[in-house]
């Protein structure tokens, strides 16, 4: 199969993800403020269901014992957490809508399922970033990647450390619950490490490309990349023209492409593996040399 062939026949699942993110931005754009909560709440469910049901495939594609089963099962792990912290947050909306969440008694447990996600997915992206070395295809040093690894280190920062410095004042001072403190500073402090390593992973991507799997490595780079913006959405929303809270829900969106591509991931992996199952995690790890 050509590269041309290869890229028209993952166009559509792409094009899909494009489609579920404008309806997103849609149906934000089009709605009252008071039904912003619902809006965002179905989409995060469908996006969610769809990281869950991706990653699940490709970690169920190995045996246990493989490299891959560690970093795909990490990420699934960190997808269903993903979606009980979602479901928290809409059995909530649902049942007390008058009561921000701020102010319910499951918010404790919400941050032990949120840091515990956090926890098992940046585990999974370090494993991922260090396959190509796991398996003796380390790409080669180049000005180009070192200027990669910079601007995403200096985006991880500039987006990280001021929400860092703000949430750990916020938790010293008592202005918000320690428990929201908590599960903003693990979520700022994972997707830091989300964002710094798209530089690796971009790099195996491209260095396979023409191939099944540099498309997993492109769909985990974009998600990557889609939660550095939608980390960066406050100060990003001073610089679109219009309403500033509006323009902050609109980018509160992206979450839906960071988990859809996330899920697409999984199953191009799936795909790039077929049917078969390997037998031991070195000929797994080869076969599967450069994929998340």
């Amino acid at each position: 199969m050509t590269t041309s062939s290869r890229s028209s026949s993952v166009a559509p699942w792409f094009g899909a993800v494009v489609v579920l993110q404008a309806a997103h931005l849609f149906a934000v754009a089009s709605s009252e403020p008071a039904k912003l909560g619902l809006v965002h709440d179905v989409a995060g469910w469908l996006s969610g269901l769809l990281a869950v049901g991706g990653t699940l495939a490709a970690a169920s594609a190995f045996v246990s014992g493989d490299y891959l089963r560690k970093v795909w099962g990490g990420l699934t792990a960190g997808a269903v957490l993903s979606l009980v912290s979602a479901a928290l947050r809409s059995y909530w909306l649902h049942t007390v809508p008058d009561v921000p969440f701020t102010a319910s008694p499951l918010l404790p447990y919400r941050m032990v399922v949120v840091v515990l996600a956090n926890i098992a997915t940046t585990y999974a992206l370090v494993l991922l970033a260090m396959t190509y070395q796991q398996s003796g295809l380390q790409p080669p040093s180049s000005p180009r990647s070192r200027a990669l690894w910079a601007v995403t280190a200096l985006a991880a920062l500039a987006v990280g450390v001021p929400s860092l410095v703000t949430e750990v004042r916020n938790l010293v001072s008592g202005q918000s619950p320690a428990p929201s403190a908590v599960i903003s500073l693990a979520s700022t402090l994972a997707d830091m490490t989300t964002i710094f390593l798209v530089a690796p992973i971009l790099r195996v991507a491209y260095m396979l490309r023409g191939g099944k799997l540099a498309w997993v490595w492109w769909a985990m780079g974009l998600s990557g990349a889609t939660w550095l913006l939608y980390d960066a959405r406050v100060w990003l929303a001073a610089l679109l023209p219009g309403d500033e809270a509006l323009g902050a829900e609109l980018l509160r969106t992206l979450r839906t492409s960071g988990l859809v591509l996330l899920g697409l991931a999984g199953w191009f992996q799936r795909s790039a593996l077929g049917p078969q199952k390997f037998e031991a995690p070195e000929p797994s790890l080869q076969a599967s040399t450069g994929t998340p």
